[in-house]
């Protein structure tokens, strides 16, 4: 299962965001799991692309193929693409290890739907996920 690429879909919003991020200061550029958070919060919560999100994130915990399709996806439109726009460089491992957390945050917010992780604001999410994902890329 593959999703539409829409204008406001974050494969696009990235390659808009190469050039602009050429130009950022390194402050930033550190930015990249914000930006990638958002981007991947966005996939989620976007009327086009919401169900087929979460039918992959559904699928991707009982059937191994499908989850392996899943990371693959996520990584070539949400990883990736942030990744490039921001300048970030990581090992294959660590961003194989922040889609994982991408994933287990998908699950616990609009599958499962643990409280108050279900509920709480995209930007209360990003504050408080974004470290994690700062220190799985730089392995501390």
């Amino acid at each position: 299962m593959s999703l539409p690429v829409y204008p406001d879909c974050p494969q696009a919003l990235a390659a808009v965001g190469t050039a602009a991020a050429r130009a950022e200061s390194p402050e930033m550029i550190r930015d990249f799991s914000d930006r990638l958070l958002r981007s991947f919060l966005a996939l989620c919560e976007n009327p086009r692309t919401r169900q087929g999100m979460l039918t992959m994130v559904q699928a991707s915990v009982g059937n191994a193929r499908m989850g392996q399709r899943f990371y693959r996806m996520l990584n070539r439109t949400v990883v990736n693409p942030a990744a490039r726009a921001t300048g970030v460089h990581a090992s294959a491992l660590r961003l194989e290890l922040v889609s994982g957390q991408l994933v287990g945050l998908a699950m616990m917010r609009y599958v499962l739907r643990v409280e108050p992780v279900a509920s709480v604001g995209t930007e209360e999410i990003v504050r408080q996920f974004a470290p994690a994902i700062r220190a799985t890329l730089k392995g501390s």
